[in-house]
């Protein structure tokens, strides 16, 4: 039996079920057969990952971590003791087509302390090891003082970060990956 190898020579190398097409994106519904949903208003996230040209980059895996409304992850560190929600996970992963989009369904995270709403991306790409981000919301006060947020300090740089309000519920945010436009990336320490 002849066991093949990837031509590529980095990873990541995903696991099949990795990147299947089930895997959770829409974290605003816990199954369509039941009725229970997370507590927190529906939002819906959208946008584009490009690269230094405004060239789509099709077939990256974007992990999304948040809090829950009440601004709590199910998570073993977070001993906040602000309320866990039973129908909330707090974690997705979506693939990009083949136009470089996302779409990701959700609840708006709640506030943590000085920190504004917001969304953690882990970016993973063949010839990257990853690549961590967040996603801020727009006409949200705690923006203005979010430490992430702050720690960019050239405000037109900043703005690569929020999430453009298109509908009620609706915002969208391209994600550049290199060049004059790049959107920020963060160590761990964004948190």
């Amino acid at each position: 039996m002849t066991i093949f190898t990837p031509e590529a020579t980095l990873g990541p190398f995903y696991p099949g079920v990795f990147a299947l097409e089930q895997m959770p994106h829409d974290l605003s519904r816990v199954t369509p057969i039941l009725a229970h949903r997370p507590q927190g208003r529906p939002i819906r996230v959208s946008g584009r990952f490009l690269d230094a040209l405004g060239m789509p980059v099709p077939s990256l895996i974007v992990e999304f971590w948040q809090a829950n409304a009440h601004g709590r992850y199910r998570h073993p560190l977070d001993q906040s003791g602000r309320p866990l929600d039973p129908q909330f996970d707090g974690f997705a992963r979506v693939r990009t087509d083949d136009d470089g989009a996302y779409t990701f369904a959700t609840i708006m995270p709640g506030a943590r302390g000085a920190r504004a709403p917001h969304l953690r991306l882990t970016i993973f790409a063949s010839g990257i090891d990853r690549l961590v981000t967040q996603i801020f919301f727009d006409e949200e006060p705690l923006n203005e003082t979010d430490p992430v947020l702050c720690a960019v300090k050239d405000p037109d740089v900043r703005r690569r970060l929020v999430a453009k309000k298109t509908g009620d519920a609706e915002f969208t945010l391209d994600i550049v990956m290199r060049g004059h436009n790049e959107t920020p990336f963060f160590d761990d320490w964004a948190r």
